[in-house]
């Protein structure tokens, strides 16, 4: 699966007023997120919390679980004759049951593509923050096993669950700038690609940290709750609930700028 950047945004008022913020040098990556928001319609708002990235999320959310009992290792995927790290191995291997999961289930979207680039990005932000760790790429078994079952054993899911949520919404964002920024490539605002790369990555970090400012604290028994369900479409449905709730939240904070 692969989400394309060709297709424009929708020629409305609203997209309109984000395209004329593309013309202007420099300009403010919340205003710019701001007016994202409000040009999102009722089916794209809807597709950032579609069936399909929560199943990226309830996949990440195993990795706490499996971590605590001692078996972290059942995730990790190796490729033959490409050795990789411990903490490149669980992306991958909790990306790929995620993928294999919404192909099965038939959840295949944009969206969740999206969502499989967030899980990426989440395992590797948790495996850089670990105590003591001389980098991602140097992480042992035992150090990402001992990181991870902390989320669970110390009732810091939401936490994991917040950096996806922020990690996501950064991935959707920059699709939904890249997918018009190119038309302004060569203007006396983005003169080159590198310039239109660069707002693009000042864009997504502004959106990341404004809304892995959401405060997920109180969903804590909630994913614990849907993480007992032994069925993926048991958790899905639990975990749907509250990820619908978080999406929303990041909607208004960025709708403020921010604030």
């Amino acid at each position: 699966m692969g989400t394309s950047s060709s297709q424009r945004s929708p020629a409305t008022p609203e997209w309109e007023r984000v395209r004329e913020l593309y013309r202007q040098p420099d300009p403010d990556p919340a205003e710019v997120l701001s007016r994202i928001v409000s040009a999102l319609g009722p089916e794209t708002r809807a597709g950032l919390k579609s069936a399909g990235v929560v199943c990226c999320l309830d996949n990440l959310l195993e990795a706490p679980v499996a971590a605590q009992a001692g078996d972290l290792s059942r995730l990790l995927t190796g490729h033959p004759g490409v050795p990789q790290t411990p903490a490149i191995e669980l992306a991958n291997g909790i990306r790929r049951r995620a993928e294999t999961e919404i192909i099965s289930r038939q959840m295949a979207s944009r969206f969740s593509d999206l969502g499989l680039q967030a899980v990426g990005t989440t395992v590797m932000g948790a495996a850089e923050d670990i105590p003591g760790s001389p980098g991602l790429l140097k992480a042992t078994l035992p150090q990402l096993e001992s990181h991870f079952g902390g989320f669970y054993e110390e009732s810091r899911l939401n936490h994991l669950a917040g950096a996806f949520l922020a990690d996501d919404f950064s991935h959707a964002f920059r699709y939904f700038v890249a997918r018009d920024i190119s038309d302004f490539v060569g203007t006396e605002a983005l003169p080159t690609v590198s310039s239109s790369s660069i707002l693009q990555d000042r864009i997504a970090h502004s959106c990341r940290i404004i809304t892995g400012g959401v405060d997920l604290s109180s969903a804590e028994d909630v994913i614990r709750q849907a993480l007992t369900r032994p069925d993926a479409a048991g958790r899905g449905e639990v975990l749907r609930g509250f990820f619908g709730q978080a999406v929303e939240s990041g909607l208004e904070v960025l709708a403020a700028g921010g604030g």
